[in-house]
């Protein structure tokens, strides 16, 4: 069964993978204008529902963050919160699911994020991982960019590989890149950005793979793009595809229960080929949930490697 079967793609119904956890209580916010404040007992439901049909977790101290979205939602649709909680409730409404999820997240990303992460990837991992194909007669390459958003990261990976394999055009290259959200995939696909995304990006990269246009704007370059296929995927309940040389998947495990991280991880490990590695974020709270890894410290930064069980 081919990805395009299992996972939707862009344009169908997307439920994103960004929002927040932590039990610290609730904190003031100002409320922007909208609908009228949700009670206690509606934002709990709201926040039931995201969590029982999304997998989301929303901690107490994110509530109010949950309360000014939900707010701006219903007020653009005129609606109350009984009302629109029966409208996201709604079979026949599916669409608006996809509304919801790209209003109550948050994407906030750049071209080569955690430095020393892709430092260590370039110049150690996959120069490795290279030698080891190329002695063995395999030229093809396959990654993993889970939690995408709006593209940065896999950009970055293709970028990386191109300066790092000789002769790349001759191998099969294929980074899979996911996000939950129709909005930052759509943006992905247009491959432009502005100077804020590319202020970290080595200046040969730049030169090398992005177009500057009169509008101000950096577009990525047609060779790059072609070897990213975005798609739509749930790490929840998705299916994972198999035989994966690297996984990326930064920042994004922050955004749930321990529970379903340790079910993610171990979709992960059976993901990926035995050896292969897995990239999480510098921030990633996984310790006690991670079963069957190696972790390898290399330049400032952790990378987990498959062992056998």
């Amino acid at each position: 069964m081919g990805r395009q079967s299992r996972d939707r793609r862009v344009s169908d119904q997307a439920f994103q993978l960004r929002q927040s956890q932590g039990d610290s209580g609730p904190v003031p916010v100002n409320l922007r204008p909208g609908a009228a404040v949700l009670t206690d007992k509606q934002l709990l439901r709201f926040r039931d529902f995201i969590y029982e049909n999304l997998g989301l977790w929303f901690g107490d101290s994110k509530l109010p963050v949950l309360q000014n979205r939900l707010r701006i939602r219903m007020g653009k649709l005129g609606v109350d919160a009984d009302k629109y909680y029966a409208l996201i409730r709604s079979e026949d409404d599916r669409a608006e699911i996809e509304k919801l999820i790209n209003v109550i997240t948050t994407n906030e990303t750049y071209f080569y994020r955690c430095e020393s992460q892709m430092d260590s990837f370039r110049e150690i991992i996959l120069p490795r991982m290279v030698e080891e194909k190329i002695a063995a007669g395999n030229r093809s390459l396959k990654i993993w960019s889970a939690g995408c958003s709006t593209g940065e990261e896999p950009y970055t990976i293709a970028m990386c590989i191109f300066e790092t394999i000789p002769f790349h055009s001759i191998w099969d290259i294929l980074i899979y890149a996911t996000d939950l959200s129709t909005d930052v995939l759509n943006r992905a696909l247009e491959g432009k950005y502005n100077k804020r995304a590319i202020e970290r990006m080595p200046e040969d990269f730049l030169k090398k793979y992005f177009d500057l246009r009169e509008n101000g704007l950096y577009y990525v370059n047609n060779a790059i793009k072609k070897v990213v296929d975005f798609e739509y995927s749930n790490l929840v309940d998705a299916y994972y595809d198999m035989d994966y040389d690297i996984i990326f998947c930064r920042n994004v495990l922050i955004y749930f229960r321990d529970e379903t991280k340790k079910m993610i991880l171990n979709k992960f490990y059976d993901a990926l080929k035995p050896g292969g590695y897995m990239f999480l974020g510098p921030t990633e709270m996984v310790r006690g949930l991670v079963d069957g890894f190696k972790l390898i410290s290399l330049k400032d930064s952790v990378v987990f490697q498959k062992a056998p069980r």
